[in-house]
């Protein structure tokens, strides 16, 4: 019978419903087979002998029927509710929710069960299930006490909301999808204020770049940070997902379908628990877990059509080109003589020549040829199920993002299983997640490189092949040294189809194993093991063809990269918890946790050149290593153990206070600095819950929470604790030598940071109106910063511990339903949520002086200065362009005037930073209909306008050869009396200095979201036809446009996109 089953299951899977996902991984084969034959299982056990529960049938009872318990939840006025919690309340495995409809279904092994009904904002009521009846409809009443039934869920423990202290926002998987459907990263920006995602002004919208994050603004500096293979950013937030730390990578690869709900933990009094890892906040995600219940089917498709955003790039045509060039005078020569005249002679040549194609209608777009429209599609399959004592959740996903760039795009692929037992008092669950990607870079190169391409260039010659130049040196207009073309320019096109590539690949293995014992309702008992394993590679290849080596001999044309690493972590722990009420008005709550951690991490590298003509990457047609390179070598161990604590009471839930304390230790700091200690500790008062508030029943939550404590940041690099040696790659006759790399720190003490944070929860006339604000200050101290060092010392830079960051700012989240009709199903929510950070430099003294003083003399507009911020923007103040002249005039430090610019003179002219940011959003719902908007703002930063530095002035003769914006022919100073904001159309010998003419206000409106759906949940037609019980079809508008105060380049590298996408949920 078995192999009959299976055979059948195979079949189905196969021929039938998952023909796509069988298809494309073997992976998927083994993961639907196994959920499908559960599925099979439980549909065989109606119809056969087999005892399927006991198939040893060691004893002769029969399993119970299950009892099918329906019904509907309104509210006190006889309106649906949707989204109530019915738990059975002996065993809270056994749940449901309620549907659109106010609607549910359950079922229990046994007649014998209470049930507990659920809503926020509403008493809870317990329902006893009799024998004979299996319908209850219940109505439940509204209540103030709406914090009770929310959990904060810390990725250690989960703590009821109406006890907490800390500074914490949760968000659903629903909402999240409500934003748009491509990763949770796009979700997170738009909901919460304190989660900002900072613009890759190069990178874009390429598919294979890592956001930048940062919770609250920057709390570390980022000068020379310690970092290596495998460390993360200084200012990004711990990601956790199902109390596994995870890589921000996995983070953006994650099925966004697949997630239950997260939430953010802002403030010491939260991510305490986290001890040296906190400092930067942490972002827990739990994805759908397990539950008992009837066998479910659900699918969800993305498909997403991305377009290239290319308005941002004003740059000329080629009329406009051409006269930029003659009006720089690059066709003229102002000597005289008869050489000079024949050297005039050729620039006619050469401009009559440009003229002339131009006039013929050449004028090449060369932003449209690397980019595409693409098209990305996903989906994911989940099947879920159980009794109450083994239930399943499994799934597979497969997602191909093609990216707007030609040939560039990342495919991943995964399959989960989680499983539970439940018995009185043991819970054991087990989930395993395999994962993987490939990720390839656009063949095409930098988007820069057409962005910059002179359109008086053909792309293709008169017979419609590709030349290999566009231009060389010896070409027309040609006059040895004194040729106006300095130098050969490479046809990008012909680059970019020689089958060159740039790909990386990663699978990713996760495996959580839990045991949970109950011996009391007071006490829990845990522990876990979780193991990690992850595998990438990357290749990188360049033709032999390429422009590039055009000079070169043969022996260095092409190259061949090959990088392969590993890392393997290994987490174990177990805890305990306590909880107790003493006289019903005293609720304590103890926890307890030690664990351990072993990170393993190496790589190996090798760069390998001089390629045949025609090859494509093999190896071993390479004529040698890389001239003065040798293979890379890394290894590193990090291990770390802790002691955490948690403690915390509340009496009456009126009066709160929490505290933690955490011992760690360490390898990531100096050897004779392992162990630190961390702690927090919090106050909270529920108002609401005062018997003065009795008959105040038009306020919901009105609460007031503060905290302090001492968290840790262990995103760096391992500092040596040891002094590190390496080989000279030549030798001589006495032997091999060898050199100081890194000079050790053994007393680099831990990053740590001192937070402060009080905030106030209020909700109004159930949950009508809302406000959260919460106010912080961070200090970092100390800031570990590898300083640099004098040449004489042998060493570039030293680790050190050097002053303090202190970051302090604000966040507001404004909630409002003008229309809240739950009966008709008629909403209307309007959501603002603003907040504002800045950083400030102290205790440096005139430690970095000397790398301030490099700074200015480089042009570079970044200083480390004590009272500063880390986001200001130095330069020597602009007075404008003198009209007479049309030269620059400069603002000294004490106000006067000059004409000479003084890099001594630099001071603070702007900040990155924004007075104020956040997002407006609203959304409506009308029946099954549901529209929602949502506009990204912000205030008050600015911008150093690199566009207008390199591309309207500072042109020197090389840069001539590439497109200009075109705003350097419009809008330059000509002739005396002009009044104009830039210098007079020339070319320059040197680019000029920085100053405050290029600072810009960066104020702006983004259309986040643009979204509608519709839903259906109760169709009999469907139902019966295809069996779905639930449907839902999403649109999407992301991105799709920007105002701007500032005309800026973004996406310099690989352009950013606009987006319309399409979401379908269906379960069957």
């Amino acid at each position: 019978m078995l192999r009959r089953m299976l055979k059948k299951t195979y079949n189905k899977c196969l021929r039938k419903e998952l023909n796509f996902f069988v298809e494309k991984r073997l992976l998927f084969r083994l993961l639907f087979l196994f959920v499908l034959l559960c599925s099979a299982t439980g549909a065989e056990a109606e119809t056969t002998d087999v005892n399927t529960a006991n198939p040893l049938e060691i004893t002769a009872q029969q399993p119970k029927q299950p009892v099918r318990i329906t019904g509907m939840v309104t509210d006190e006025d006889a309106i649906p509710l949707p989204g109530v919690a019915v738990v059975l309340k002996s065993n809270k495995n056994v749940a449901t929710t309620t549907d659109v409809n106010g609607r549910y279904v359950i079922s229990l092994s046994d007649v014998e069960g209470t049930f507990v009904f659920s809503f926020v904002g509403m008493n809870p009521q317990e329902v006893k299930v009799k024998q004979g009846v299996s319908v209850y409809n219940v109505k439940l009443l509204y209540a103030n006490n709406v914090l009770d039934e929310i959990v904060v869920e810390t990725g250690i423990f989960q703590r009821n909301k109406v006890s907490f202290t800390g500074a914490t926002s949760s968000y659903k998987g629903t909402e999240l999808k409500s934003v748009g459907n491509s990763n949770v990263i796009q979700g997170l920006k738009v909901l919460d204020p304190s989660f900002l995602v900072i613009d890759n002004l190069d990178l874009g919208s390429n598919p294979n770049a890592l956001a930048t994050i940062e919770l609250r603004g920057q709390g570390s500096a980022t000068l020379n940070a310690i970092k290596d293979e495998f460390s993360a950013d200084p200012n990004q937030p711990l990601f956790v997902i199902n109390g596994v730390e995870s890589s921000l990578a996995r983070v953006q690869d994650l099925d966004i379908n697949r997630i239950e709900s997260i939430t953010i933990l802002k403030d010491a009094g939260s991510t305490a628990i986290y001890g040296s890892k906190g400092a930067n906040g942490v972002v827990v995600i739990e994805t759908i877990k397990p539950k008992p219940g009837e066998l479910k089917v659900y699918y969800n498709a993305d498909l997403i059509l991305s377009a290239p955003d290319l308005s941002v790039f004003n740059m000329m045509n080629a009329t406009e080109k051409l006269e930029f060039e003659r009006l720089s005078g690059k066709y003229f020569v102002l000597q005289e003589g008869d050489y000079y005249a024949y050297y005039q002679k050729a620039l006619d040549e050469l401009y009559n020549y440009r003229l002339a194609d131009i006039q013929r209608g050449v004028d090449t777009y060369w932003l449209s040829e690397p980019v595409q429209t693409g098209f990305t599609h996903g989906h994911s399959v989940r099947i879920s199920g159980g009794n109450e004592e083994l239930s399943i959740d499994a799934g597979a996903k497969y997602k191909n993002t093609v990216g707007v760039m030609k040939g560039s795009g990342r495919e991943t692929w995964g399959g989960n299983i989680g499983l539970s037992y439940l018995s009185k008092q043991l819970k054991i669950s087990d989930y395993l997640d395999v994962n993987g990607y490939t990720g390839t870079e656009s063949p095409y190169g930098s988007f820069s490189t057409w962005v910059n391409t002179s359109p008086y260039f053909r792309k293709r010659n008169v017979d419609g092949g590709v030349d290999k130049f566009l231009q060389t040196r010896w070409g027309l207009g040609s006059l040895g040294l004194l040729s106006p073309i300095t130098g050969d320019i490479p046809n990008p096109l012909y680059d970019a189809l020689l089958g060159s590539k740039n790909e990386s690949n990663e699978i990713y293995v996760s495996n959580s194993l839990s045991i949970q014992y109950t011996p009391t309702e007071k006490i829990r008992l845990r522990g876990g093991l979780d193991l990690t394993n992850a595998r990438n590679k990357t290749v990188q290849f360049t033709s032999p063809e390429h422009t590039k080596y055009a000079n070169v001999s043969s022996y260095y044309q092409g190259e061949y990269y090959n990088k392969d690493s590993k890392s393997l972590t290994y987490k174990g722990y177990v805890d305990m918890s306590y909880a107790t009420f003493i006289k019903d008005i005293h609720s304590i709550t103890l926890f307890a946790r030690s664990q351990l951690n072993q990170t393993q991490n190496d790589y190996i590298s090798v760069t390998a050149e001089g390629f045949p003509y025609g090859s494509k990457g093999t190896p071993n047609l390479a004529h040698s290593y890389k001239e003065e390179s040798k293979p890379g070598y890394y290894l590193s161990d990090r291990r770390s153990v802790g002691l955490m604590g948690a403690f915390n009471y509340n009496y009456g839930e009126r009066y709160l206070f929490d505290f933690t304390y955490s011992l760690d230790g360490a390898t990531t700091f100096g050897s004779n600095k392992l162990y630190k200690s961390f702690w927090s500790a919090g106050l909270g008062w529920n108002i609401d819950r005062e018997p003065f508030m009795k008959d105040v029943k038009w306020i919901d939550i009105l609460k007031l929470r503060a905290s302090t404590g001492i968290t840790g940041n262990q995103n760096q690099g391992r500092a040596p604790s040891k002094s590190i040696y390496q080989y000279f790659l030549n030798s001589n006759y006495f032997g091999q030598g060898f050199y100081l790399s890194e000079l050790a720190n053994p007393n680099l003490p831990w990053q740590t940071a001192e937070d402060y944070s009080a905030g106030v929860d209020v909700r109004l006339l159930r949950g009508k109106y809302s406000m959260t604000f919460n106010i912080y200050q961070s200090k970092t101290n100390p800031n570990i910063i590898f300083v640099p060092q004098v040449p004489s010392t042998g060493i570039g830079s030293y680790p050190m511990d050097l002053g303090y960051l202190q970051k302090k700012g604000v966040e507001l989240v404004l909630a409002a339903s003008p229309l809240y009709n739950l009966k008709e199903r008629i909403m209307w929510q309007i959501r603002l949520t603003a907040a504002y950070n800045q950083s400030e430099y102290g205790g440096l003294g005139k430690s970095l002086d000397a790398f301030n003083e490099t700074q200015r003399k480089s042009n570079t507009m970044q200083q480390y200065v004590d009272g500063y911020s880390p986001t200001n923007i130095w330069a020597v103040r602009s007075y404008g362009i003198d009209p007479a002249t049309g030269e620059e005039v400069y603002v000294k430090k004490n106000g006067e005037l000059t004409m000479e610019y003084d890099a001594d003179d630099m001071v603070v002219v702007g900040n990155g930073r924004p007075d104020v940011f956040g997002v407006i959003s609203t959304n409506f719902q009308y029946k099954r209909f549901n529209v929602g908007m949502a506009f990204s703002y912000s205030v008050g930063a600015d911008v150093y306008n690199t566009a207008l530095y390199n591309k309207v002035e500072n042109i020197t003769k090389s840069a001539l050869e590439r497109n200009q914006d075109k705003r350097a022919l419009y809008d330059r100073w000509q002739k005396p009396g002009d009044i104009s904001a830039f210098k007079s159309i020339k070319i320059v010998d040197a680019v000029s200095p920085r100053t405050s003419r290029f600072v810009q206000k960066n104020d702006y409106l983004r259309a986040e979201s643009i979204n509608c759906s519709y839903e259906l949940n109760d169709s009999k037609e469907l139902k019966r036809l295809f069996g779905i019980q639930y449907l839902k079809i999403t649109g999407y508008l992301n991105d799709i446009f920007r105002l701007e105060t500032s005309k800026t380049e973004r996406g310099t590298d690989y352009p950013f996109a606009r987006s319309v996408s399409v979401g379908v949920n269906v379960s069957f």
